[in-house]
């Protein structure tokens, strides 16, 4: 196996320097990692007067606000137990009202899923209104499964919105002006077939629907008075020439897009007036997929650039040189961090600022721009506030067929000597999905527990242009598979890892990864820990088929059900159980919507019917992503209860898990 193109003993003898330069220090809590973050979801309003967030006190969430001037208490809203029901996002629609979306598990027929509800409330806490209602002659009738989905925020009306809702007797969703403080709504644009999203202009018309039949995606455009509705592209979902629209400018047939330049996704502006559809490249990079969102100037809600989150300098994707000028001073106000620019005021005076990095938790920032000045809002994780927090090393190494793979590498603090380490392999999930070296709260808590830890982003990982993420396709327990185990082989040659101790963990795609490499190269593993992970790809692709275009999906992304079902049982750890020789620690909640409860309880019987060592964690109440604290503190408290007891130990004196 190549080992890509470093010279290891350069880079041991600098990684030790760094370790021993780090302040060596007693382990922090658990509860300093564990905790879900103290605030989410900050926005500034419209005026720039006043913040809202999503704040996490013990088992609850609470809506707060509060004004930015002075030093007045912070006014609690409305607050969740996070039993059933979650606060996912807010927003403000003026300076008095925020909208947010709740979501909670439900079941519809025999099939369980998630729906959301949207609600909007005043900012001192009355007028709580459900916006979208019905008629007690509807009462019959199935409700909208998704009531969230915003199309456009009206933000000169600032007392309407545009809602994508599937109304009753509907099969797809069309668009409807619904009024944020009544809940009355009419019609805007009626659904199409397999239309699923619809994207609006400026001048809120909608002109655009996203079509999708199974894998087959179909982007429809019309002209900016509704007329003429036509196919501008069509393309397979995984396809390198998919093209995604993101929105308008101020021109009516200025359409800006995602889409492929030279193997990577770039963001370009499309004249829909031409019927070849030119496209200006607007922004690109060489060695990663540029993707994120449209960021617009206040008032004119004038195109200025995209939030791209390449580290380490915010100015990349902004073409609007006073922002440009801007983001620059904050780069240098705060290194070595990506800084995003979230929101603005409509005057433009104050901004809302997001600084996160390697090492660093996020905060959040309000600037004033007239001034020059920026000061800290709120932190995510203010127990790790000013430590001196390991970073994640970036490196590029070799798998087995000359695939380039890029890996993170976190060594524990306080290290002499970074050799012979108990290692975790944290396989990512998605699997379209990638690891960066942003802060990541797991990743800093096993590193302080002593682990070194490993992040590969294998074949089929996001972010590397679009041949790296379609080398995975169909290759669940292969290639796939095959990158992790090079990675481990090649940091246990370099001496850093200690081949006696290492353990993989995971969660979902990760969690299956995890399964699937103690089933697949049982001597490479100490211990198996496998989150909310997939074991059987043969029930995973039923419950996939009862969702709309969830059949051809998966047999893209993993597989058919029929011609390929051989393969498909011939990874499912599950069926392996017999393979495993390293005992494997399952957890999982019983409210989870994406990977289903029972692909855990089959791993689970399956070891019991091998007589393998494991431990299954029942988390009831628990959702797919430990939204509450009680499965979060949990997860954290049996993973290192795992680890300390399977990797601190020399090999033969492990102790058998319990079951």
């Amino acid at each position: 196996m190549g080992a890509g193109m470093i010279d290891w003993r350069h880079w041991l003898a600098a990684a030790a320097l760094l370790a021993g330069l780090s302040e060596v220090r007693a382990a922090l809590p658990l509860e300093a990692f564990a905790g879900l973050p103290a605030v989410d979801e900050v926005t500034l309003s419209p005026d720039g007067e006043r913040y809202a967030a999503l704040m996490n006190v013990g088992k609850e969430t609470v809506l707060i606000t509060r004004e930015l001037m002075g030093s007045p208490p912070v006014k609690a809203l409305l607050k969740t137990d996070n039993r059933e029901f979650r606060f996912q996002w807010i927003r403000w629609v003026n300076n008095e009202r925020l909208v947010m979306s709740v979501m909670y598990p439900s079941q519809r027929g025999w099939v369980e899923v998630a729906e959301t509800r949207l609600l909007s409330i005043k900012r001192d806490g009355t007028g709580v209104n459900n916006l979208v209602r019905y008629s007690h002659f509807d009462d019959h009738r199935e409700r909208a499964q998704f009531q969230d989905r915003v199309v456009d925020w009206l933000p000169e009306d600032g007392h309407h919105l545009l809602l994508q809702l599937t109304d009753t007797g509907e099969s797809t969703p069309g668009v409807y002006r619904v009024d944020v403080d009544t809940g009355r709504r009419v019609p805007v644009q009626s659904g199409r077939s397999n239309v699923y999203e619809w994207i609006t202009d400026l001048s809120h018309r909608v002109r655009v629907g996203i079509r999708q039949r199974d894998a087959q995606v179909e982007v429809l455009v019309c002209n900016p008075d509704g007329s003429n509705w036509r196919t501008a592209w069509s393309f397979g979902l995984f396809d390198r020439e998919a093209v995604w629209p993101m929105g308008f400018g101020t021109d009516p047939n200025s359409l800006y897009v995602h889409a492929d330049h030279e193997g990577r996704q770039g963001i370009f502006a499309v004249d829909l007036a031409d019927p070849r559809l030119p496209r200006k490249l607007l922004l690109a990079n060489e060695r990663m997929d540029v993707g994120g969102s449209l960021m617009r100037a206040p008032g004119t809600h004038e195109v200025i650039g995209a939030r791209v989150g390449l580290h380490g300098d915010a100015t990349v994707g902004i073409w609007d040189e006073a922002t440009k000028q801007l983001l620059s001073s904050i780069d240098q106000a705060l290194p070595q961090r990506r800084n995003h620019l979230l929101e603005l005021s409509e005057d433009g005076k104050r901004y809302l600022l997001y600084s996160s990095g390697n090492g660093v938790p996020g905060q959040y920032y309000v600037g004033l721009k007239d001034e020059g000045t920026l000061s800290l809002l709120v932190e995510e994780y203010p127990a790790l506030s000013g430590l001196d927090l390991p970073r994640k090393r970036s490196l590029t190494i070799g798998a087995r067929d000359g695939t380039r793979l890029p890996v993170l590498l976190t060594l524990p603090s306080g290290n002499p000597s970074p050799k012979g380490l108990p290692t975790v392999l944290l396989p990512h999930g998605g699997p379209v999905a990638m690891d960066s070296n942003d802060f990541d709260p797991l990743v800093q808590f096993l590193a302080d527990r002593g682990y070194a830890v490993l992040q590969v982003n294998f074949r089929g990982s996001a972010g590397f242009g679009h041949a790296h993420m379609s080398a995975g396709l169909r290759r669940w327990g292969l290639e796939m598979q095959d990158d992790l185990t090079d990675a481990v082989k090649w940091l246990t040659e370099s001496g850093v890892a200690d081949p006696a101790r290492v353990c993989i963990v995971g969660a979902s795609y990760g969690g299956y990864a995890a399964l699937m490499g103690g089933a697949k190269t049982p001597e490479l593993y100490r211990c198996v820990v496998s989150f909310a992970g997939v074991s059987d790809l043969i029930d995973l692709g039923a419950h996939e088929a009862q969702f709309v275009n969830g059949r051809g999906v998966y047999a893209e992304q993993v597989g058919s059900l029929w011609s390929d079902r051989d393969r498909l049982k011939a990874t499912s750890p599950s069926r392996l159980a017999g393979q495993f020789k390293a005992p494997v620690l399952l957890l999982h909640g019983t409210l989870d919507r994406s990977v289903p409860f029972e692909q855990s309880e089959t791993m689970a019987d399956a070891l019991k019917s091998a007589g393998k060592r494991f431990r299954f964690v029942r988390q009831e109440g628990g959702d797919h992503h430990l939204s509450g604290q009680l499965q979060r503190t949990e997860f954290y408290r049996e993973v290192e209860a795992f680890l300390g007891e399977h990797l601190a130990a020399p090999a033969a004196a492990a102790a058998p898990a319990s079951r």
